[in-house]
């Protein structure tokens, strides 16, 4: 009987043992990722709180991390400045260069995954080489096409270029999206009478709505953060789009300019937290499945 009490007791010290061990490891990992998470958003937040701090204090010594004195004159200031045009042309550019783009490159990954060609691949695998080029080499050649078609200097070059920068990702990414929808699917609505068009509308997209929203987000936040070339190809600045009309704000209002575009990029930043908060759940879904059907 003494044995077997030892035993017991044994058995019940050893389950303590691994319950402590295992919280101290669930304790340790949650730090981590609050230090991880904390340092990415440390930027943000200061960024955030700095609009709301007055220029002597944003700029003095010691730093401070909560403004002592809380101050609208940043915004105030910014909305007497073009940031309202700045902020609609980048809406405007960024959601008819995604749309395209990605309906562009529905279709034409629809092609891809379903062509029996030999030389299919090869064009595949020439896109995506075409989206690894750096973009600096791609300036020039771009500039002088722009140029001599007369889109320099509107939004309408702006969006054309934006999607001969997506088009690329857009067709390799939705590829594996389309090749993994069953070829079954869409041959039993062929013989229930639908056309092609209708197979691939109504049968083949719905299965990869996870892919194209996923696909739009970061088309979406390309074209939001783009600046080399918004600043090379538009010289009117009613014609700028965020990126370079915030940049034009450092050192224009010599009494508050940092506070100002730091309330300006602070800004900019609220419509990609939104869409990203919104459609989370499809980026995921959309990166996941595109590893496993890649």
């Amino acid at each position: 009987m003494t044995e077997i009490s030892m035993t017991r007791q044994s058995s019940k010290l050893s389950m303590t043992t691994a319950g402590v061990l295992k919280r101290i490891r669930r304790i340790v990992a949650y730090l981590m990722v609050i230090i991880v998470v904390g340092s990415m958003a440390f930027p943000l937040i200061w960024m955030v709180l700095s609009s709301f701090k007055p220029e002597r204090e944003l700029l003095g010594y010691p730093p401070t991390f909560i403004p002592n004195e809380w101050s609208l004159a940043a915004y105030q200031a910014l909305f007497k400045t073009d940031f309202k045009i700045w902020f609609q042309n980048s809406l405007l550019v960024s959601v008819v260069a995604t749309f395209t783009a990605v309906l562009i490159s529905a279709f034409g990954a629809y092609v891809l995954s379903r062509a029996r060609y030999r030389f299919v691949d090869w064009f595949s695998r020439i896109v995506l080489f075409t989206y690894l080029l750096p973009t600096i080499l791609l300036i020039i050649p771009i500039f002088r096409i722009v140029i001599t078609l007369n889109l320099a200097n509107s939004l309408g070059g702006l969006i054309v270029v934006y999607n001969s920068i997506l088009l690329p990702y857009g067709l390799w990414t939705l590829r594996s999206y389309f090749a993994g929808v069953p070829h079954e699917i869409e041959e039993s609505a062929l013989i229930d009478g639908a056309t092609r068009f209708q197979a691939f509308y109504k049968v083949v997209l719905p299965q990869a709505l996870p892919g194209l929203i996923a696909t739009a987000l970061f088309a979406f936040n390309v074209c939001w953060n783009e600046y080399l070339f918004a600043v090379i190809l538009i010289g009117s600045g009613k014609k700028w789009t965020l990126n370079p009309g915030i940049q034009s704000l450092v050192g224009a209002l010599s009494d508050q300019s940092m506070t100002v575009v730091m309330a300006a990029s602070t800004l900019a930043t609220v419509p990609v937290i939104l869409l990203f908060s919104i459609l989370q759940r499809y980026w995921v879904a959309g990166w996941g499945s595109g590893a496993v059907k890649g």
